[in-house]
């Protein structure tokens, strides 16, 4: 596959995403303020801590989901059908396997439940919400795991089309049933889990019509198992990496919930939601490009693939810079706005919520091309970073509450971002010295940070703006993000020849497009 066939890829996975991003970002945040009015902080905190315990029973396919992903490249690129059937299969045999495991933990978890949480939520309420939440994430073993192919052939477009269109209407459909029929939480869980079946549905539909030569057999993936000891060779290392992913995103709202209350969970995910939102983004347009990379890599060109890499950083620390400047600067008021000042964070809180996301992204192409290259041996690293994080989060939250808790996230992340993993990348990956990236990191975060310093100057002296309603809001959202983006991308592309190479070839292919 040529370099522009898969940049396209990329850019297509990457305008579906970004599309669908703005779209549900509308929803979400209209939603959220019919679900704060009409459920209650409590029951609001009680659902995003049964959805990050779910999270955390995802630890039990032990990176299968990378490991297979990453044996799909090579056939992929041949289009061996053959392989990929035989592949798809293992996959359904260990996903059989995985689903009836989570379920099983699921089930005893389920008496654990009532001494999770400080407030007084009826035992049924509790059992109701855990069970839906288990029933819509063992769909994914069940059934949806025939979407990796799409993923890896680099039409993750198609998942992202039908995944957010179903997540769109059960929205739309739970606030119909709260607002407007006068149903209650019972009614919101079972239409959750009658929107997940119905993606599932659409999906399986969608993988048969893409494909129609794929036909996964449990029985044959069970046979040939043996025969694809590397993948599980891989496992043993990948489990710890997926063990520290897990940690790091799913327990900082059980933690809370357990050392705070479930109302401050309520608190911190209104501005979580906007992080992870935008961490999901990010996560989403360079999902895209996984296979792409995987694909180049397949090529054996060291050069180039490092050339690629150096570009996809450049492009990265850009929209890191802008998206971290405008929430610092935009949260608040945006909050505000939104759902009232009583949901406003203290600032030091929210200061080390915008340090995670910034770390959370400038990650992306560290963790991409590190999968391409299958590199998960450094194991001890991700122990070290969800020990990490769990032992100052547990600490901090008790002793200095929420700011505690997302300072734990943000050290430990930030320590194997910065510090241990693009050491790792260019020593097994590119065998190359890594020091030319510590000096393009500090080059970008220097920039940012003089320009951050003199925008706030510039604001505080020249532009003063209330947002006292939603148009100010976007007035005052439009001044900064562009004002931002136009000198900041200007900077860089004057300062760095990887950010004119990324822009010269994203201009090669628009212009290709257009003829």
């Amino acid at each position: 596959m040529a370099a522009t066939e898969r940049l396209r890829y990329s850019i297509r996975n990457a305008k579906t995403s970004l599309v669908f991003y703005f779209i549900m970002l509308l929803v979400n945040l209209f939603s959220r303020k019919i679900f704060l009015e009409f459920l209650g902080d409590t029951l609001n905190g009680l659902t995003t801590t049964m959805q990050f315990t779910i999270g955390l029973l995802n630890m039990a396919d032990i990176g299968i989901v990378t490991a297979i992903s990453c044996a799909l490249f090579q056939p992929v690129f041949n289009n061996d059908k053959e392989e990929i059937n035989r592949i798809i299969s293992l996959f359904c045999f260990l996903f059989r396997i995985v689903g009836f495991v989570i379920i099983g933990i699921g089930m005893i978890i389920l008496f654990f439940l009532p001494m999770w949480v400080k407030e007084e939520v009826p035992t049924p309420i509790l059992v109701v919400s855990f069970l839906t939440f288990l029933f819509t994430t063992s769909l994914s073993y069940f059934v949806n795991y025939k979407q990796q192919l799409l993923l890896a052939s680099q039409k993750t477009y198609i998942v992202t089309r039908i995944q957010n269109s179903v997540i769109i209407l059960k929205i739309l459909a739970q606030v119909i049933a709260l607002k407007y029929l006068g149903q209650g939480y019972l009614t919101w869980l079972g239409l959750e889990a009658v929107f997940a079946v119905l993606y599932s549905v659409i999906l399986e539909w969608k993988v048969r019509k893409e494909y129609p030569w794929l036909h996964p057999s449990y029985a044959l993936g069970k046979k040939i198992r043996r025969e694809y000891k590397y993948i599980f060779r891989n496992l043993k290392q990948i489990v710890s990496h997926k063990f520290a992913n897990v940690i790091l995103t799913q327990t900082d709202s059980i933690i809370i919930a357990h050392v705070i209350s479930l109302v401050t969970v309520t608190f911190y995910y209104n501005y979580a939601i906007i992080i992870t939102k935008l961490t999901s983004l990010i996560g989403a347009l360079f999902s895209g490009s996984w296979a792409g990379v995987g694909n180049l890599i397949s090529e054996n060109n060291r050069q180039k693939t490092i050339l690629v890499f150096k570009q996809y950083n450049a492009i990265t620390f850009f929209l890191a810079g802008v998206i971290c400047f405008c929430v610092w600067l935009l949260a608040d008021p945006f909050i505000s706005v939104w759902i009232g000042d009583k949901y406003i964070l203290d600032n030091r809180i929210f200061i080390v919520m915008v340090i995670s996301l910034y770390i959370a992204i400038i990650r992306q192409p560290l963790t991409v091309f590190l999968n391409g290259y299958s590199l998960y041996k450094d194991t001890w690293s991700a122990w070290c970073e969800a020990g990490m994080n769990l032992l100052i989060s547990i600490i901090g939250g008790i002793h200095f509450g929420l700011f505690g808790v997302v300072l734990g996230t943000a050290i430990s992340t930030g320590a194997n971002t910065v510090l241990w993993k693009p050491y790792f990348l260019y020593r097994e990956g590119f065998k190359e010295s890594c020091k030319e990236f510590y000096f393009t990191f500090a080059k970008y975060l220097g920039i940012l940070i003089v320009l951050i310093t003199g925008f706030k100057i510039l604001l505080s002296e020249i532009i003063v703006i209330e947002c006292k309603n939603l148009f100010d809001f976007c007035i005052y959202g439009i001044i900064i993000f562009t004002g931002f983006s136009l000198i900041y991308g200007s900077i860089l592309y004057l300062s760095s020849s990887s950010m004119r190479s990324a822009a010269s070839l994203i201009k090669v292919i628009r212009t290709r497009k257009k003829i």
